[in-house]
């Protein structure tokens, strides 16, 4: 999803169409973009609220670290937003970069008759399991945390593919949205709202819009299977058994 316009490029715009000398004399004297402009923090509100209702491919990244001996909960980053679906692999063999494999999210409830049921005192190698739930316990940082379970009895190295915020923009940094005219569009309404020129709630109004009419034409999801998978939970196949086990006896 490239961007054609940089953060100052897309408040240039928006100024330009709003036409409000006022407007300009705050944010744009000169034709230059002020660190304290109205405006970045605007097209930074719409960044923001577009990423968090709408997590799409262009945010996912690849995080790596170790899961330590008897550790139970992890804190996610500052910028995680949401786990891609099933995201957690830990390694199968230890220091075998080869060896990862895919670690099942659960709800919450499932999670907890999980963790009750297979914790185990020793020779536990890796979490099967994980769920995202609670946060860090910092009232000034309020990071989000994941559960694992079974507890690991030695380290393990893991990777987690997520969602995350882009950093604070920058006046070089290309906007992360479904197009130019989404952020431009935005900041306009902002700015017409601040003087007074359209109702308060208009920008507000035109983000709900465009979340919604990405969500119903299915824009930026992840793709559909292309056909009706079993579910990896109750169909999961175990080592040494047939893929058709789960049927039972034949």
């Amino acid at each position: 999803m490239p961007a054609r316009y940089t953060r100052d490029q897309i408040i240039s715009i928006a100024i330009q169409q709003a036409r409000l000398a006022n407007w300009e004399a705050n944010d744009m004297p000169d034709g230059v973009v002020l660190p304290n402009a109205f405006a970045i923090q605007w097209l930074q509100d719409i960044v923001d609220f577009w990423h968090h209702h709408v997590p799409f491919s262009a945010t996912v990244s690849m995080s790596s670290f170790t899961i330590t001996a008897q550790q139970s909960s992890i804190t996610m980053a500052s910028d995680f937003i949401l786990d891609v679906r099933n995201g957690l692999y830990t390694q199968g063999i230890v220091n075998d970069t080869l060896s990862y494999v895919k670690r099942y999210r659960l709800p919450l409830q499932k999670f907890l008759n999980r963790k009750y049921a297979s914790q185990r005192a020793t020779n536990v190698t890796t979490p099967l399991w994980y769920c995202i739930a609670g946060d860090d316990g910092v009232i000034t940082t309020q990071y989000q945390t994941m559960l694992i379970t079974p507890t690991p009895t030695q380290a393990v190295q893991a990777q987690l593919w997520q969602y995350k915020l882009p950093p604070p923009l920058e006046a070089g940094h290309k906007p992360k949205l479904p197009s130019d005219f989404a952020g431009i569009e935005y900041v306009k309404l902002r700015g017409l709202e601040k003087y007074h020129i359209i109702p308060p709630g208009t920008a507000k109004t035109f983000a709900d819009t465009l979340i919604a009419t990405a969500k119903v034409n299915g824009l930026l999801n992840e793709p559909e299977d292309d056909e009706i998978p079993f579910d990896e939970q109750v169909y999961i196949r175990a080592s040494g058994y047939q893929g058709y086990m789960w049927m039972g006896p034949q």
